[in-house]
């Protein structure tokens, strides 16, 4: 199970990269901002830009603090983190974000 202090600890990372945070029932998650997503004890809960029925599950670009659409994530079904990559497999960093 990701723990809160280390999923916390990887959100706080300055400088932030975008990441994306991969779900056991085969779903994944971007995170574009820290401040998009909130964890609490046995939860991570992530701000969305569409509804979480839409595809892909990301959260606002640019840091945008409005949100169309909670998901509440239980810590037990985290089963990877990795950096956001673009096309040519390179991590993304805030400059070459679309």
């Amino acid at each position: 199970m990701m723990r809160p202090g280390e999923l916390r600890k990887i959100l706080r990372a300055e400088p932030f990269e975008p990441l994306r945070i991969d779900l056991s029932d085969g779903r994944s998650v971007l995170v574009r901002h820290p401040d998009q997503a909130f964890v609490a004890e046995r939860h991570l809960l992530v701000g969305l830009a569409k509804l979480e029925r839409c595809r892909p599950l990301a959260t606002p670009r640019n840091g945008d603090r409005v949100v169309k659409d909670w998901m509440i994530i239980n810590l037990v079904q985290i089963t990877g983190i990795e950096p956001e990559r673009d096309a040519n497999g390179r991590n993304r960093t805030k400059g070459e974000r679309k």
